[in-house]
């Protein structure tokens, strides 16, 4: 069932992702652009995910839909872009992606605290600012 239960799903995850990221992002809620083509943040997203999804015994046609709502809300326009290249490093088995992945998913197994992403995200990423030009 879609309905009410994957829009809950969906507000946790994306809320959870958020969070996270806070310290990180800009005035306008954008993350650092290095943060595009981590292999560690995306794979941490996704193993994030999968974790709650097996969880929350949620249908494997929904999980798609709950990773498009988290990029969206972490990646925003570029989150299409990105998820293509998440995509392809999953599906070339990159060695250094799947051990991330699969840490996140270990990690998030049976905790739902993503205070170790979110220090390694202040550990390794500078916070946005926005640039404000004079008119």
């Amino acid at each position: 069932m879609f309905g009410l239960s994957m829009l809950k799903h969906k507000r946790i995850l994306k809320q959870a992702f958020s969070d996270c990221f806070l310290p990180v992002k800009d005035e306008l809620g954008n993350v650092p652009i290095a943060m595009h083509t981590s292999k560690f943040i995306t794979a941490s997203i996704l193993g994030t995910c999968r974790a709650y999804e097996e969880q929350q015994h949620i249908k494997e046609s929904n999980f798609n839909l709950l990773v498009d709502a988290v990029f969206e809300e972490i990646f925003r326009k570029e989150s299409v872009k990105i998820q293509v290249l998440t995509e392809s490093w999953l599906q070339s088995s990159d060695s250094d992606f799947l051990d991330y992945y699969y840490s996140a998913k270990s990690r998030s197994k049976n905790d739902s605290d993503l205070s170790w992403l979110q220090h390694m995200a202040l550990e390794n990423f500078k916070q946005s600012h926005t640039v404000v030009f004079p008119l």
